[in-house]
């Protein structure tokens, strides 16, 4: 499958040409890809941002996009019908607000799902020309969705939660994603409404869980972007009837196990964070933890429907006996390992034409990264073992490395506008409350996977 005429290519941040272009290196997961002298040719001339202009650039552009090595940026031309569907709740001044951004472009059906307030949202969705579905009873957020999507006839479905605001304009930017025939999703980044004020303020700003970042990307369970939220989606609408729609039994996770089947089903979800909505965030910190538990709590149903595609993290063999080594008090020996992985992966890297700076230093990141991820999960997980093995002098350091490393990473990374002691404590607050919901959720579902990890090892031409 090609990727359509005037399409255009950008370069993802950690792509690397070498060997005059007909050595590449990208992705997420990290491979080589190994091009013909005429292919390292159309490869330059694609990733410089010259348009797709016929079917041998099509083929290559295809290659270059499922490597994760670049990302589509389409044509602003689109010719699929579009109906808005706003999901709202006993929240008349949200749906204002969103109703207001979305402007009369695109038609709008408002799914009143059981609000208490039913009179006040149906005058507002009138005032703004936006049909409106109501419920009888609040059956949930996946509930109003299916709903708005089997009353609408249109190509594509966009879906805009009722405290989000978005333009019309940028939703049809997104749609143009759906020009190629490969791509079923798309969704833009998601960035707080509100300035905030105080630490809470400046972690909705930089640590949503809304926001998936500046880097684009596939969506999949074992990629870097690994999931979007519903806040605004947009789908084609018999691909999401096909599906049976979103899962009503879930009331949360519901998004991200339908982005899962979609990326199952041999489909393509795009995210853009070159477009981007503003969503509304919690305004205290009981909300806000409140809100991270009940997103943990789905880890363990999404678990049951996703078996190892949900495990909360994947690492390679070595990596994993390095850090299990380090806190079981031997890091002399994990760091054995990990120098010992370095020095293997720099030798593939080198078998594969990488220059030798550029093979050493991928070599030294990627055993960093991987400890970095292990320490993500046991500080948000098994947080009280790691709390308990800091009681033994031996095992202090290497305790205290996974609980301060990765906020301070993040800290370096995002550079708030707070100190990194604060920054750190809220850190620590929000994996409390989500490893608590992820426990909760194991403990209804009865099971241990979501909190395990899966040992991977990488295959193929894969770094």
């Amino acid at each position: 499958m090609t990727v359509p005429l005037g399409f255009r290519l950008q370069p993802d941040v950690g792509t690397q040409c070498h060997d005059g272009g007909r050595v590449v290196v990208g992705g997420s997961p990290r491979r080589v890809l190994r091009l013909t002298a005429r292919g390292a040719v159309a490869a330059n001339r694609l990733l410089d941002g010259q348009p797709v202009s016929g079917n041998g650039d099509g083929l290559l552009a295809r290659r270059l996009l499922d490597a994760g090595i670049a990302h589509p940026v389409p044509s602003r031309d689109v010719s699929l019908t579009i109906d808005v569907i706003v999901p709202v709740y006993d929240d008349a001044a949200g749906l204002e607000s969103c109703l207001a951004a979305l402007g009369s472009d695109l038609p709008v059906i408002v799914v009143d799902d059981g609000s208490s307030e039913q009179q006040r949202i149906a005058a507002v969705a009138a005032y703004h020309g936006a049909r409106v579905v109501r419920h009888d009873h609040n059956a949930g957020p996946a509930a109003a969705r299916n709903t708005g999507a089997r009353q609408s006839a249109a190509d594509v479905v966009a879906f805009v939660d009722s405290d989000a605001i978005v333009a019309a304009s940028t939703l049809r930017r997104l749609v143009a994603h759906l020009s190629d025939t490969a791509v079923t999703a798309a969704a833009p980044r998601g960035r707080s409404r509100e300035a905030g004020h105080g630490v809470l303020g400046v972690v909705a700003a930089h640590w949503s869980p809304l926001d998936l970042g500046a880097r684009p990307g596939a969506v999949a369970p074992t990629h870097r972007v690994s999931y979007v939220p519903s806040t605004v989606l947009v789908m084609r609408r018999q691909a999401l009837l096909d599906l049976g729609g979103f899962d009503e039994s879930l009331r949360q996770g519901e998004d991200v196990d339908l982005v899962w089947r979609v990326a199952a089903a041999g489909e393509t979800v795009r995210y853009d964070p070159s477009l981007q909505a503003r969503h509304a965030e919690p305004q205290t910190w009981s909300k806000w933890l409140r809100r991270r538990f009940l997103y943990g709590t789905s880890g363990a149903a999404l678990t049951r429907r996703h078996g190892e595609s949900a495990a909360p993290l994947v690492v390679p063999p070595a990596p994993a006996a390095s850090v299990l080594a380090t806190l079981c008090g031997a890091p002399v020996l994990g760091a054995a390992i990990a120098g010992a992985t370095a020095l293997r992966l720099r030798r593939r890297l080198r078998a594969a034409d990488v220059p030798t700076a550029d093979a050493t230093i991928g070599a030294l990141v990627a055993p960093v990264q991987a400890a970095l991820g292990a320490a993500r999960w046991a500080g948000q997980l098994w947080w009280p073992a790691v709390l308990l093995a800091a009681t033994s002098r031996r095992r202090r350091p290497a305790a205290a490395c996974v609980l301060v490393a990765p906020p301070l990473v993040e800290w370096l990374r995002r550079r708030p506008p707070v100190d990194p002691l604060r920054w750190t404590a809220a850190l620590w607050a929000d994996d409390v409350a989500y490893g608590m919901g992820v426990w909760a959720g194991c403990a209804r579902e009865r099971t241990m996977r979501p909190l395990l990890p899966r040992i991977a090892r990488a295959r193929g031409s894969r770094l």
